[in-house]
């Protein structure tokens, strides 16, 4: 059975955008070691817009935004059904209004749909150093210059890789509240509090690594773990339809990117999870384990606790002084 998530599926995008996402959209990140490649980058994103794809995830550090805007107009899809995602770095957090065109400029399209802030994160403007959580242009510095952005150019703007902590920070400042969080998302790290968090914020949640990619340790291999292929085989489907689509009934957009033409058309055939098979997965880390993929290699020289771009995971609002998980 092919679940029709609203939006989902040869439908125009309500341009209301954070309420009326579409709940497949195609992520375009090629992976740290791999050169994107142009045409094949571009060809892959008009075979999706082509198969019912009506959202593209893209960044300015992913260095396909050239090929995201090549797609889009080429496509023959009316520009006005397509979302358009971006995000900026940290080194432009001091001037996002600079960072948006920049994007326009490599999309060549006149305007992003959602333009979000990549990490709370900045960086000095030549990105050369990470600077400290409370140093000038703080995340909520930034998201008040992000707000000057809304207008023809940019129609909604929202973060990425927030938790209850930074957007509490930001909430209690901010005159718009993002539209949506771009966070980590999958079995193994599934936020059981950030998502409620967010939705009763009305932020919609867009979740990225949902299938774990190729960076999960031994045991949490997502797309061959014994569970996801026990609810594959009672659904037909993949084990990685299967995890997208747990994922998505949590109201949870998710972004798969995948260079298989094949895999692009079947990753937007959601299956109906049921309760049981919905509160197996969401349980699954209790018993095999928690495991976050971003900053699993970082560390401070030094430093007894593990960093990301200088920030502790305390920082991060990841967990607290005891280690204990709170997303």
């Amino acid at each position: 059975m092919v679940l029709e998530f609203p939006n989902s599926r040869n439908k125009p995008v309500d341009k209301s955008i954070g309420t009326n996402l579409p709940a497949v959209g195609l992520g375009t990140w090629q992976g740290s070691d791999k050169e994107p490649v142009h045409d094949e980058v571009r060809d892959s994103i008009i075979h999706a817009l082509h198969h019912g794809y009506r959202l593209i995830d893209t960044a300015q550090r992913y260095n396909v935004e050239p090929a995201v805007g090549e797609a889009v107009r080429r496509s023959g899809i009316p520009r006005s059904e397509i979302t358009v995602i971006t995000k900026f770095g940290a080194a432009w957090h001091h001037d996002p209004a600079q960072a948006l065109q920049n994007s326009l400029d490599a999309l060549g399209l006149d305007y992003v749909d959602i333009f979000l802030m990549h990490w709370p994160c900045a960086a000095t403007p030549d990105g050369k150093q990470y600077l400290p959580i409370a140093e000038s242009p703080t995340f909520v510095e930034t998201w008040k210059l992000m707000e000057n952005c809304i207008g023809p150019s940019c129609k909604a703007i929202g973060v990425s890789n927030f938790t209850q902590k930074t957007l509490d920070e930001l909430l209690a400042v901010a005159t718009v509240v993002p539209v949506v969080n771009q966070i980590e998302v999958h079995a193994f790290n599934p936020n059981l509090r950030l998502v409620p968090y967010c939705h009763e914020k009305g932020i919609r949640v867009i979740g990225w690594s949902t299938m774990g990619g190729g960076m999960m340790p031994p045991g949490k291999e997502i797309l061959t773990h014994p569970l996801f292929k026990r609810i594959a085989v009672n659904h037909e489907c993949s084990t990685g339809v299967v995890a997208l689509s747990w994922s998505a009934q949590r109201g949870i957009c998710v972004i798969p990117k995948s260079s298989s033409l094949a895999r692009i058309e079947e990753n937007i055939k959601l299956v109906v999870l049921s309760e049981a098979e919905m509160t197996e997965i969401d349980e699954l880390h209790v018993t095999a384990g928690q495991f976050r993929i971003a900053g699993q290699t970082q560390r401070g020289c030094g430093e007894k606790k593990p960093t990301l771009m200088g920030w502790t995971w305390e920082d991060f609002g990841w967990e607290d002084a005891e280690g204990n998980w709170l997303t």
